[in-house]
């Protein structure tokens, strides 16, 4: 490399250095900064720079993580190429399980900036990385249980006897969900490739979320780094006397849900498929979710995925792993709040239409079940009419009779010197109230009577029916006041069909203990829809004069004491 004297610029360039430094204020025009022949100095002396420190590098054998890996090898690693696969970052927990049990050995955290891959690693020439600690993160594996998962992890294995190299981090992308990267290299490609496919099959094997029952959350649009939050939840304990429903109507709920999977083996010599979809709809409060509870209580082995309002988009995600470690069933609750939102979809699609397309790309012999529950049945109408042959059956749910209303106050005050006779009586003083109304009257009765320091009998439960309903009526009669203040008409009807006093609560999106009670007082008539197989066409507008019933939100994991 040629000097350059220390004392300043060189002549080539000393022009242009003065000619830069010129008076800014003086008003003539000024020479360009750099010549064509400053230019080309520059380039010629940069070039000679680069070199310089290629020279450097190699001098110094290459980087640390480089060095280890090729003793690991046994070979030069910057020569070969690695493999990898993407998997879904709230499955991190079964990753980091296949990766230790699958290839065990020493294992060394990898420090310096966040880097994009092995490659880069291995071609580190200027001691941006090193080895180090591992970094752990906590990520659940149950309701109670967690994992120290390595968030930077470098591993040093032999598989098969044959030395390999492993490194699972995280791959990010600006406003994208964040997703983990496992690469991995052999001397062998093709070798390398094995054992990415045999890792495939240990995370499916030991998956800590099979037979568990786990509620998706989306990230939020707006966060710098965009995650989805995996939450356990504890399987209900429910019998078929714990929900209230007209005879024949559970029956057939649980024979499409339950039944397909119980004669799975049989529907498959026959060629028949098993992924089925099954419509829940009523008003609010009517026992749409505690019959959704009903099932996962009845199906111990079943891996059950929660999807409600944004998280809806991660439908792909979560019918790939349902099919992985199926028998399955996917609850998609409140469906038709994004009936027609592209906001959580991918591209311009509303993102139900991402639902029924993945509903209807599962192979058919996977054991699948897709549960959907909606208070607005008449948002889904042109979809599931674009889109046939998606559910199997439509049952409504709507507000109870007065005989089911009994039944349930009956339910709710097993425990308590309640009669007969005062539950009918109470069940006659709340005509049109929701499924879920009787516990919470009783709830009420109980803690009014404490609160006097007497005992609970049909007049404390009367009473606290009446008052509940009066509440309901200032309430309405306050939101009417409201809505005229502010020139807006109020609606009676949309009030009668239970769609003001929407279910605002999201009982799978509670802490992981579960614990969170919805109340239930909103007010309707005691029609529903009839059933409806919509394997072939829209639904009937035709109401039914028989009401139907449940116990939305009841027994949420709260004891009865």
């Amino acid at each position: 490399m040629s000097e350059t004297p220390a004392s300043g610029p060189s002549d080539d360039t000393s022009g242009a250095y003065h000619r830069a430094c010129r008076d800014e204020h003086h008003d003539e025009p000024r020479d360009p900064v750099f010549s064509p022949q400053d230019v080309t100095r520059f380039a010629s002396l940069f070039t000679e720079f680069m070199s310089a420190m290629q020279t450097h590098a190699d001098s110094h054998g290459g980087s640390e993580i480089a060095t280890a890996v090729d003793a690991h090898l046994g070979g030069p690693a910057a020569q070969r190429e690695p493999v990898g696969s993407t998997y879904p970052r709230w499955r991190w927990a079964d990753v980091d399980q296949a990766l230790d049990t699958l290839l065990p050995g020493d294992v060394a955290g990898v420090g310096g900036s966040h880097s994009e891959g092995l490659a880069e690693l291995i071609g580190d020439e200027f001691g941006n990385y090193s080895l180090g600690a591992v970094e752990r993160s906590t990520f659940p594996t149950g309701h109670d249980s967690v994992r120290y998962v390595a968030m930077n992890a470098l591993r040093f294995a032999t598989y098969e006897g044959v030395p390999v190299i492993a490194y699972a981090h995280v791959s990010e992308t600006m406003g994208e969900e964040h997703h983990v990267q496992v690469e991995v290299l052999a001397q062998e490609h093709a070798f390398a490739r094995t054992v990415l496919a045999a890792l495939d099959e240990a995370i499916v094997r030991g998956s800590g979320l099979r037979g568990q029952i786990v509620s998706l959350a989306a990230p939020s649009m707006h966060s710098p780094k965009p995650q989805t939050t995996l939450v356990f939840h504890e399987r209900p304990a429910l019998t078929d006397e714990d929900v209230i429903l007209p005879a024949g109507r559970l029956e057939r709920i649980r024979a499409t849900v339950l039944g397909m999977t119980e004669r799975a083996h049989e529907l498959r010599a026959a060629g028949q498929h098993l992924s089925r979809g099954v419509l829940l709809y009523g008003p609010p409060g009517t026992g749409k979710t505690h019959t959704v509870r009903y099932l996962l209580s009845q199906a111990p082995r079943a891996t059950a995925f929660i999807l409600q309002g944004s998280s809806l988009g991660l439908i792909r995600e979560a019918a790939e792993t349902a099919r992985q470690l199926q028998p399955a069933i996917i609850v998609l609750e409140d469906a038709d709040l994004v009936a027609a939102d592209r906001d959580f979809s991918e591209g311009e699609r509303p993102v139900l239409f991402e639902v029924l397309d993945v509903m209807d790309g599962l192979d058919d012999d996977a054991d699948v079940a897709f549960v959907l529950t909606t208070n607005r049945v008449d948002v889904l109408e042109e979809a599931l009419a674009l889109r046939p042959g998606r559910i199997d059956l439509a049952v409504p749910i709507p507000l109870p009779t007065a005989e089911l209303r009994a039944r349930l106050f009956a339910r709710s005050a097993r425990a308590l010197p309640i009669t007969a006779a005062g539950c009918e009586a109470a069940a006659e003083a709340a005509a049109g109230t929701t499924g879920s109304f009787p516990k919470e009257a009783v709830r009420r009765a109980v803690l009014d009577s404490m609160a006097d320091g007497a005992d609970v009998d049909d007049a404390r439960l009367l009473a606290a029916v009446t008052a509940l309903r009066a509440e309901g009526e200032e309430l309405r009669a306050a939101m009417t006041e409201d809505a005229e203040a502010d020139g807006d008409e109020w609606d009676d009807a949309e009030w009668e069909d239970g769609e003001v006093d929407d279910d605002a609560q999201d009982v799978w999106s509670a802490p992981t203990d579960g614990s969170r009670q919805g109340d239930g007082t909103g007010q309707g008539d005691e029609t529903g829809r009839g059933d409806d197989d919509l394997g072939g066409g829209v639904l009937d507008d035709e109401l039914l004069e028989d009401g139907l019933s449940g116990e939305d939100l009841l027994d949420l994991d709260l004891e009865d004491d």
